[in-house]
């Protein structure tokens, strides 16, 4: 393999240098000679816990606080104009106009998401009165960083924080993603049968096409695909999928970020996944 055909390489920032982050960027730095000189590009990959907690937090403080907004899309955009995170377009008359820009994973880094995710706790005790170390406290809970169940190469399910709607459409639906994978949805007491290598790109292909404004219909998608013979491995994948797919369909990750998200669970390039 050329050197230009390596993939995006990840390193570990340690006591101020970079470190390899695994055995593969170490073996692709070890082609290099002693002394050279390499550029590199820094670029922190973002949390998808952080991105899942500002929309929460919208969502609550819209439902539960005196606001001028009737939902969190219109929460995120009157504060990404606050904060002057925009876009600059023309309309088909020629004249210049300024709308909401994007948070999305090709937008914003970790390094300037994060600042972005502050910024915007301050601005909502602002307009809502609360004080912001009560508004921090009422989240706490709610995790900001990736552990391996929901790194998108890490093999849990990654179960999302649910608001209380979300919790009431899950409750509604004829199964939720942590039933995915249960008894009742393939898993054989046997010995395992043999199953398609590919079953779960094609499984993952089936449920980006799903995504859509109800998650229940990713829900259904998923229980209808499992099939018997899965490894553990592969069904915790699976599950992953599915709840990053109803987090798509909650507007909590874009379309975009979430089928790259998604190939990386299943281990492939996107344009495998392509329809």
């Amino acid at each position: 393999m050329a050197k230009q055909d390596h993939p995006t390489l990840e390193f570990v920032v340690e006591r101020g240098r970079l470190s390899p982050a695994d055995p593969y960027v170490a073996e692709v730095l070890d082609t290099y000679r002693n002394g050279d000189k390499l550029t590199v590009t820094l670029n922190q990959k973002r949390s998808l816990p952080l991105l899942k907690k500002y929309w929460v937090v919208l969502r609550d403080v819209v439902e539960n606080a005196r606001t001028p907004w009737e939902s969190a899309n219109e929460a995120s955009d009157a504060v990404k104009l606050a904060l002057g995170v925009t876009d600059i377009s023309k309309t088909i008359k020629g004249q210049w106009f300024i709308r909401p820009g994007s948070i999305s994973f090709a937008s914003m880094d970790e390094g300037e998401f994060r600042p972005f995710f502050e910024k915007a706790m301050a601005a909502l005790s602002e307009v809502t009165g609360i004080d912001p170390d009560a508004l921090r406290k009422r989240y706490d809970h709610i995790p900001e960083h990736s552990s391996p169940a929901e790194s998108p190469t890490g093999d849990g399910s990654g179960a999302l924080v649910a608001t209380k709607s979300d919790r009431s459409a899950a409750e509604n639906s004829p199964a939720t993603a942590d039933e995915a994978g249960s008894h009742d949805m393939g898993e054989s007491e046997g010995e395992p049968a043999s199953v398609d290598p590919d079953w779960l790109k094609a499984f993952a292909k089936a449920i980006i096409g799903a995504i859509g404004e109800d998650e229940v219909v990713v829900v259904n998608q998923s229980k209808g695909l499992f099939v018997e013979g899965l490894s553990d491995d592969v069904r915790a994948k699976a599950k992953s999928i599915t709840n990053y797919a109803r987090a798509c369909c909650r507007n909590e990750i874009e379309l975009d970020d979430c089928r790259a998200t998604i190939a990386g669970v299943v281990g492939c390039e996107e344009k495998d996944l392509a329809a």
